[in-house]
């Protein structure tokens, strides 16, 4: 059984509730990622992802230069253990309908697991199967 470890993205990038969609946007742009956690005094709060930014301002035509962060991450974030498996952390964001997981270990958050994430561990199971 493949564990989210295996597949998790890491480094953890994120971006403080006071910033704008505009700087979210451009750091995710510069980084090639579509979600960035957010961060308070040490702790992730939320998460803002490219599809939050689409749903959330483009289509009810905010500004993005003046429309914050935090008025428009989902929150809580939804965690699951390292260990937990492919199969049960696809399910979870089935039910919770979203695109991306924090990983921890023992409280410690480790990186993000992804439906792209999920998509290549899907990709490599079918591939060893079909071989």
């Amino acid at each position: 059984m493949e564990r989210i470890l295996n597949y998790m993205t890491e480094p953890l990038l994120s971006i403080t509730p006071s910033a704008t969609v505009t700087e979210a946007s451009y750091y995710m742009h510069d980084n090639e990622i579509h979600s960035l956690l957010v961060e308070e005094t040490g702790e992730y709060i939320g998460i803002i992802t490219s599809n939050d930014i689409s749903r959330k301002v483009v289509t009810e035509n905010l500004d993005p230069e003046t429309v914050q962060v935090s008025s428009i991450m989902t929150y809580p974030v939804i965690k699951m253990d390292h260990q937990t498996s492919m199969e049960e952390a696809a399910q979870t964001m089935r039910d919770h309908n979203i695109h991306h997981l924090v990983v921890t270990a023992n409280d410690q958050t480790l990186g993000i697991l992804s439906v792209t994430n999920y998509s290549k561990y899907l990709v490599r199971k079918f591939q060893v199967e079909v071989s």
